[in-house]
């Protein structure tokens, strides 16, 4: 779930002073044929200045001139916009080749994985092949719609989260105080918050969708997968597992992308808190719905449903093990 190569370092090499964080600032947003071209030119003004206050003040320290230099300069936030002449975006040219990245990376593994299954489904119960080839393309439409707009949710809202000005919250004047930090989060650390949260959300829809919007049978009976039953206390459990580990996820990006022995725990702690509930009920041939079990094998007389429970119950273990060392690993990169 976890891909970010532990190898790689931070991307900021930059000295990190007032000006350096009012560059990055002013632009970080900018496409990427002006953005150099903008933080040479910010840089010599606000050396520029700094000078020419020392200069006229000679009692005033070159950080106090620096500063100086930045209020007069105002809010990076106003400065940036002037120079893209518009604000109308969703997602800002900064993150806009990462987010077009994990959107076509999410399409490509998900669509064709989830078409297959509805449409192996739809044969099994029987439908001719233009029902199967509808219920195809409903789904494969259907699921790109999904994961589109969770995708660019997710980046719209990580992007306009990261570090709120005092003075775009309506508290106070912007001062050098609200500059936010230079970057420190290693390269791909966004794909991989994003990716991992439209996974857990794609998981998460799947559970409410099994009991609400299941495809009919052959007499328009609709079986969840899940015995219904468990709604009564485990999956709405799974469930908060699954928005504590997207919360871990958003929590870890805006602290740097960074793994620590603190992440690896919670990792850990959180990980286990969805995958127990699945091993136990796994263990108990608890998980699949009885009803919807005795249907198949009346269709499929070889199916066994404790090899199905073997089978969610053995993945469940492994991954939770994988990612719990993939998480240390990072964090200590002893291995």
């Amino acid at each position: 779930m976890h891909t970010t190569d532990p190898t790689q370092t931070p991307t900021n090499t930059a000295q990190d002073t007032l000006t350096e964080r009012y560059v990055h600032a002013a632009t970080r947003r900018l496409g990427d044929d002006q953005r150099d071209d903008v933080a040479l030119e910010l840089r010599s003004d606000i050396a520029d200045r700094v000078e020419a206050l020392c200069a006229s003040e000679p009692s005033l320290s070159t950080e106090k001139a620096e500063e100086a230099a930045l209020i007069e300069l105002g809010d990076p936030g106003r400065l940036a916009a002037s120079y893209r002449g518009t604000l109308q975006h969703l997602v800002g040219p900064e993150l806009f080749p990462t987010y077009v990245r994990v959107l076509r990376g999410i399409l490509v593994a998900v669509v064709p994985l989830v078409t297959t299954i509805v449409a192996l489904v739809a044969a099994f119960q029987g439908d001719d092949v233009g029902g199967v080839i509808g219920a195809s393309i409903s789904t494969a439409l259907n699921t790109s719609v999904h994961i589109a707009f969770w995708t660019t949710l997710s980046f719209a809202i990580l992007e306009r989260s990261a570090n709120p000005t005092q003075e775009s919250l309506g508290l106070a004047p912007w001062t050098p105080d609200n500059l936010p930090a230079l970057p420190t989060a290693p390269r791909g650390a966004l794909g991989e918050t994003v990716t991992n949260i439209v996974w857990l959300g794609l998981l998460a829809g799947f559970v409410v969708w099994q009991q609400v919007a299941s495809p009919p049978w052959g007499d328009g009976e609709r079986f969840p997968v899940l015995d219904p039953d468990l709604w009564s206390f485990w999956i709405p459990l799974i469930l908060v597992a699954l928005a504590a580990e997207a919360a871990f996820e958003i929590v870890k990006y805006r602290r740097g992308g960074v793994w620590t022995r603190g992440f690896a725990t919670l990792n850990t702690v959180t990980g286990l808190v969805f995958a127990a509930p699945l091993m136990w009920l796994a263990s108990q041939d608890q998980l699949l719905n009885p009803a919807l079990t005795s249907l198949v094998q009346e269709q499929w007389s070889e199916f066994d449903p404790g090899v199905a429970h073997l089978v969610v119950l053995v993945s469940a273990l492994a991954i939770w093990l994988w990612d719990t060392v993939d998480g240390w690993r990072k964090s200590t990169q002893l291995f």
